[in-house]
């Protein structure tokens, strides 16, 4: 990926973080208002998601300017998945804690309004991040498209709890919010593994790697493929090393065809390395 998306995909998250701003500020006036547990948690998730889209911005501003800081958006992923965990423990404990000492909530018909409009923007949100990223290909980017969508299920579960609190009884609005928290951290469990996994060993290396075996093998001028190494320094900077039985003399032109190929179909650069070929 060029320097050129890495700076979209900067551009696309500033107006994340803008849209989430206003998102926090509504779902906190609309929590501090009716007195709903799981609105007030929904808008601090609002205000995380500022704090990690910001850090994600970093870090992808760090590949633009300076060479060797690729793996930094592989942290930025970490930190999206682990906020995610932190949010899923502070709607369990609060909302236990709400059982215990049940509140009444009040609902209006204003705050549904802002509710409802806060669950289309995230759904937006989230089909932009969906939609660009084939574009981008970016892990952050990613990483925020999941978050957007489990935040549509956060707010609608917000939303359908405060409608069901004012006619109900005070208890739903807790019980709601320990089954909304069990989702988001089963959810963000999976993907701090998965955030993890990509920074010790890379980006899918084995997907990787199999792709380029298979577009070395289907080439007329190569007999077998041995070793494939990836050393992966990010999503748009990955190297490797090819190790090719070539059935021709003419193995220069065919390692520069292969390196062209890899290069345009995975977008990794990669090291031809001869084993031998017919005649030696």
């Amino acid at each position: 990926m060029s320097n050129k998306n890495v700076k979209n995909s900067i551009i696309l998250i500033a107006v994340i973080i803008a849209l989430n701003v206003g998102l926090a500020f509504a779902k906190l006036y609309v929590g501090l208002a009716s007195n709903s547990l799981c609105v007030m948690l929904d808008s601090i998730n609002s205000f995380l998601d500022v704090a990690t889209c910001v850090i994600t911005i970093i870090a992808l501003a760090l590949i633009v300017k300076a060479k060797g800081y690729g793996r930094s958006e592989y942290l930025a992923g970490f930190v999206v998945s682990a906020v995610a965990v932190i949010l899923g423990g502070l709607f369990l404990i609060r909302s236990v804690n709400r059982i215990a000492m049940p509140e009444p909530v009040w609902v209006g018909a204003t705050s549904i309004a802002i509710m409802s409009v806060a669950v289309v923007i995230k759904l937006g949100v989230g089909l932009a991040c969906f939609f660009l990223n084939k574009k981008f290909n970016s892990v952050a980017v990613k990483a925020i498209m999941l978050d957007s969508f489990l935040d549509v299920g956060v707010s609608s579960t917000s939303l359908a709890s405060y409608v069901i609190s004012g006619t109900v009884n005070y208890a739903v609005d807790a019980w709601i919010g320990i089954a909304l928290s069990i989702v988001i951290l089963a959810i963000a469990v999976r993907m701090v593994v998965d955030s993890v996994k990509t920074i010790v060993i890379g980006d899918k290396p084995e997907d990787t790697i199999q792709k380029i075996k298979s577009i070395v093998e289907g080439q007329p001028f190569v007999l077998s493929v041995g070793e494939i190494k990836i050393h992966d320094y990010g999503t748009y900077d990955k190297l490797c090393t090819v190790e090719v039985e070539f059935d021709s003399s003419d193995i220069f032109d065919n390692q520069d065809c292969l390196v062209d190929m890899i290069k345009n179909e995975t977008g990794v650069s990669a090291q031809i390395v001869p084993i031998r070929h017919k005649g030696e």
